[in-house]
């Protein structure tokens, strides 16, 4: 293979994020050779989007067809769909989170290593413009000392009562996926608290050296967003991680810049996007910012055999981090059931 416009892609999981994931391989030069679901319509209806594409009801014929499997199914069958990719030889590329523990993470991953091929969580917001650019500018804002993300979405809405808690948890991945790749250190050594005061509500701090991190995951919280701040002792960052843009903002100090300061970042901000927003445009990029960067450069890598686009260790850091995460959210559960309300809810 010596050319990314040969790879075959196979998708596992027509709903929405198959979709997604089809639209963005094809924009990534590779063809969608192979669709998979239990419900034979739905994978007529994407099959039927991309000539030459087969709806196949079984994970045998996909993998002969494919070189790459997108696996966008519910959580609990990641690790079970993966292994079948990577135990055929085939690359397998899996939505957040890509398996349900650490645990699981590095067997995934071993076992991709001994077959020769790459597996690869969907961390696209590493690969937008916004928190590349964000990575460029630490230099120029550093040292810095605190970095925040707000995330409030509606993923949750109308999918029954235990969804806000389970897709609250799904989504750490993100902002824990940018922290690996902004501060390549702190995952391994950051210390952390949690707030968890209601179902689909989890707030973090957390604490690695010099740097503190807050994150704050919310169901109910309107409107939607996601974002992240850098604070640096010499300016800011401010992300939009739905849209992929950044804006920066001088750390300097004066009277007239307390001022305008208002003014000043209202108008950086609207300049910012507009641009952003006809960029995509530009880039056929409706949705997902970063899928198509990072598919992009899986498939180079798939097809050069050179470096893959997130380190195993990124990938076992995160992993590693959302299980501790993970584990202090369900110990402030029981402590709330054992406690009572008023219990204050905090673990770390």
């Amino acid at each position: 293979m010596t050319s990314a416009t040969r790879i075959r892609v196979a998708v596992i999981g027509a709903g929405l994020m198959g979709r997604w994931h089809a639209y963005a391989a094809v924009r990534s030069g590779a063809r969608v050779t192979a669709v998979v679901d239990s419900d034979q319509s739905q994978a007529d209806r994407l099959a039927a989007r991309y000539p030459g594409c087969r709806a196949i009801s079984d994970l045998a014929t996909a993998l002969e067809l494919s070189d790459v499997v997108h696996v966008c199914t519910p959580t609990e069958t990641h690790v079970p769909l993966a292994r079948a990719a990577l135990t055929a030889g085939k690359h397998a590329v899996v939505e957040k989170p890509l398996a349900s523990s650490a645990t699981d993470t590095a067997a995934l991953l071993s076992l991709a290593a001994s077959h020769g091929v790459f597996v690869c969580p969907v961390h696209q917001l590493v690969f937008t413009d916004g928190v590349r650019r964000a990575h460029t500018s630490m230099q120029r804002i550093g040292p810095v000392r605190h970095v925040g993300f707000v995330l409030c979405s509606a993923g949750a809405a109308g999918a029954g009562p235990g969804a806000p808690g389970r897709v609250a948890l799904e989504v750490l991945p993100h902002p824990l996926s940018i922290i690996a790749r902004l501060f390549p250190d702190a995952l391994g050594h950051a210390a952390w608290s949690v707030r968890h005061p209601a179902p689909g509500e989890i707030r973090v701090l957390g604490q690695a050296g010099d740097l503190t991190v807050s994150i704050v995951v919310s169901m109910s919280a309107r409107p939607t967003k996601n974002t992240m701040e850098i604070l640096g002792v010499r300016g800011a960052v401010y992300v939009d991680l739905f849209h992929g843009f950044a804006v920066r903002y001088s750390g300097n100090v004066s009277r007239a810049r307390k001022i305008a300061q208002p003014f000043l970042h209202g108008a950086g901000h609207i300049g910012v996007a507009a641009a952003n927003l006809a960029l995509r445009i530009v880039r056929r990029e409706p949705a997902y910012p970063g899928l198509v960067p990072l598919l992009r450069a899986f498939y180079a890598a798939v097809a050069s055999g050179g470096a893959h686009p997130i380190a195993p260790s990124e990938t076992l850091a995160v992993a590693c981090a959302s299980d501790e995460l993970m584990a202090l959210v369900s110990g402030v559960r029981t402590s709330l059931r054992t406690e009572g309300d008023d219990a204050p809810g905090w673990r770390g």
